[in-house]
């Protein structure tokens, strides 16, 4: 990466000095350097018009870094919200907990983005079966402290055709078209890469999700597995249609089958809780919804708030009366006016004094707006400006935007200011001026958040602030700590995070390049790794990886491995590189020998396998090394139980392998050494 030459290096004083130096060397007669001398007087004038020069021609104003990151794809992160879980039981009945419901940690608001469940069913016990051997767990066992297999077949090796399957029993129905969550909790593998939204990721193993209804086994949808087919602990979330019926007397039952198996390391279970939902520190002040059709309110602030109610026209909205309908159980917002096809709704909490009114146009340029919550992490905000009178006043949608640098005259687009707590607005030059009105800016939409401060620790959350009594009644435990909470980056940060970007880069072009990008792989554990050319002889150009996973995958090549691994090297390799990937070959090791211990020798035998051992595992960290007869010699006879070596030989079994007369070995590059056998006898003491 270039660096930029900084211009205005030196200080007034600096360039008085320089100059004063320069006149001295061009004209001995000009003896007077004082303050007081006239030609002092235009030196110092020229000193500081340079350094006003150097000054100005060194700024980058902040309009213009954000245009560079644009152009390298990044922008300022903005606030970002905390998260965690809850889980809510004694509910008496099936409720819907409407999307965007407050969760209550003392003065901190969190909110559920998506519509939950709180069920009257409860998780009764979990079956493990593998054929026809099963065990069977209550409910109660779970989460103190042992693991349970999650498929109890799974060995050494793949199953190629597994029997294996997990069965949870639930004391009641679960309603058929609901949305149901469990929280699975798992051994997890630290060295695991995190599987991010939005990573192109393919499942070790193929499972499937059934539910027992009246017809027998129902597949049921997967709506969502942040375990990723039990790699994780995380959210898991189903659907189901039908009717649930009981099963051999033990429950309602719902069961997850292994149908391809592809695991480096089987899962292992602590614990599974029901009735559990994600919540997000945020809170959601005024929300925007546009219906095509019926207004369907779903939405806490949809249904517990108040509303101002818009129809869509030529020109932009039009506000209109409305009133309030149940129809199939539900709240239907029904608009006086009659509407071309669009509604919009603006909802709002109950105890906002002003609604949605912000303030009022001036029609002059460079209007400026206090809105004080600007300081405290906007994560939505969007306004609605009206033009015109009374009922003929039609409002359109304004954009938030980080500057005006890009707008045009007739852009309708305003600016945030953190520092000030003040929206602007533009001078019909760069940004449109909102027209004159009397409280014609609306809040269209806002969400806040408190980033940092959102992470609080495990059972902070203990309400559910709603308006239903049986919501309101449920009993809410906070599972997790939050996390992820974060304020918003400033630019500053953001130009160094697109320094450190440019400077590690993405472009696998290098062996580094190559390792970087395996230990990145979401959902593998790469332990080890190696980089070869020519790999399949002199001909060959392809770049063969050589991978070390973990557990089944150390010495195997495990499908969804190697298409995890695809997919992640054709995003960043060169177009016309072609990528091979390899595992570890065995080079198996018989060890025969004889030795003297020495006297007064502690353990011989013992202490002489494990420095083999250990010889052979620091060996190994690079694939294909040459086995050193003569190193592993020395590092045996420097042992002080040993007295001497009568004799030791290492005999190799296995493909491509050499032995030179110094009794090295050489193996191909993908080669591992692995000793199936000692043959030591020791004479002396032992």
């Amino acid at each position: 990466m270039l660096k930029l030459e900084k211009l205005n290096s030196e200080t007034f004083e600096d360039i008085v000095e320089s100059a004063v130096k320069e006149i001295a060397r061009h004209d001995t007669s000009w003896n007077n350097l004082q303050a007081a001398d006239p030609g002092m007087t235009l030196v110092d004038l020229l000193a500081w018009l340079k350094a006003m020069q150097h000054q100005y021609m060194s700024v980058i104003f902040p309009e213009s870094k954000r245009r560079f990151l644009e152009l390298l794809g990044m922008e300022p992160r903005p606030v970002q919200c905390a998260r965690t879980l809850v889980e809510v039981s004694r509910a008496e009945t099936d409720l819907r907990i409407p999307e965007e419901s407050k969760w209550r940690a003392g003065e901190l608001v969190f909110e559920n983005r998506t519509p939950a469940a709180a069920l009257a069913s409860r998780l009764k016990s979990v079956v493990f079966r593998s054929g026809e051997r099963a065990e069977q767990v209550e409910a109660g066992q779970l989460g103190q402290g042992r693991l349970f297999p999650v498929f109890p077949g799974l060995g050494a090796e793949p199953v190629r055709e597994p029997r294996e399957e997990m069965r949870l029993f639930f004391t009641d129905p679960i309603p058929s078209g609901w949305v149901f969550s469990l929280y699975v909790s798992l051994q997890e593998d630290s060295r695991r890469t995190p599987v991010r939204e939005g990573d192109d990721f393919v499942p070790l193993a193929r499972l499937s999700w059934e539910v027992y209804t009246r017809d027998g086994w129902k597949e049921a949808e997967v709506v969502r597995d942040d375990t990723h087919g039990f790699l994780f602990s995380g959210l898991l979330s189903l659907r189901y249609e039908g009717e649930m019926a009981p099963l051999e007397d033990q429950g309602f039952a719902v069961r997850v089958r292994l149908l391809q198996d592809g695991y480096d390391l089987p899962p292992q279970v602590r614990d599974i809780r029901f009735n559990v939902v994600e919540v997000f520190q945020q809170d959601t002040l005024v929300r925007q919804d546009v219906f095509q059709g019926p207004a369907v309110m779903e939405s806490h602030l949809g249904l517990f708030g108040r509303h101002r109610v818009f129809v869509k026209g030529e020109e932009g909205w039009q506000e209109t009366g409305f009133s309030l309908e149940e129809q199939d159980g539900k709240q239907v917002i029904l608009p006086q006016r009659e509407s071309g096809g669009e509604t919009m709704v603006i909802s709002y909490g109950l105890d906002e004094p002003q609604g949605v009114t912000l303030g009022s146009g001036t029609g002059f340029s460079h209007q400026r707006l206090e809105f004080p919550l600007v300081k405290k992490g906007i994560l939505d905000l969007n306004l609605l400006i009206g033009r015109g009178r009374g009922e003929k006043t039609t409002f359109t949608q304004w954009e938030k935007r980080e500057d005006f640098y890009s707008s045009g005259p007739r852009d309708r687009h305003f600016v945030m200011d953190a520092e000030e707590g003040i929206l602007r607005f533009g001078d019909h030059v760069q940004g449109v001026t909102p027209p004159k009105g009397e409280g014609n800016i609306l809040l269209g939409q806002c969400r806040v958040s408190r980033g940092k401060e959102g992470n609080i620790k495990a059972g902070q959350i203990r309400k559910l602030d709603a308006l239903s009594p049986a919501l309101a009644a449920l009993t809410v435990r906070q599972m997790l700590p939050a996390s992820g909470g974060e304020d918003g980056e400033k630019l500053e940060e953001t130009l160094a995070r697109a320094e450190e970007a440019l400077r590690s880069g993405e472009r696998a072009v290098t062996a580094a390049d190559y390792q970087a990008l395996l230990r990145k792989i979401p959902g593998l554990i790469v332990e080890n790794s190696r980089v070869l050319t020519g790999f399949a002889g002199p001909e060959d150009r392809r770049i063969t990886l050589v991978v070390q996973g973990a557990g089944r995958a150390r010495e195997q090549a495990l499908p969804s491995y190697e298409e995890n691994i695809r997919r992640v090297m054709d995003r960043h390799r060169l177009l016309t590189t072609q990528i091979h990937v390899v595992w570890p070959r065995r080079v198996e090791l018989v060890v025969r020998g004889r030795l003297a211990a020495a006297p007064y020798g502690q353990d011989a035998p013992g202490q002489v396998r494990r420095r083999i051992e250990q010889f052979v595992r620091d060996l190994n960290q690079n694939f294909g090394s040459v086995f050193s007869f003569g190193e592993l010699y020395c590092a045996v006879d420097l042992l002080d139980c040993v007295e001497r070596i009568e004799s030791l030989s290492v005999e190799p079994v296995g493909e491509y392998i050499q032995k030179t007369t110094a009794d090295d070995i050489l193996a191909p590059p993908n080669s591992i050494y692995h000793i199936t056998r000692f043959e030591l006898s020791f004479t002396g003491s032992l």
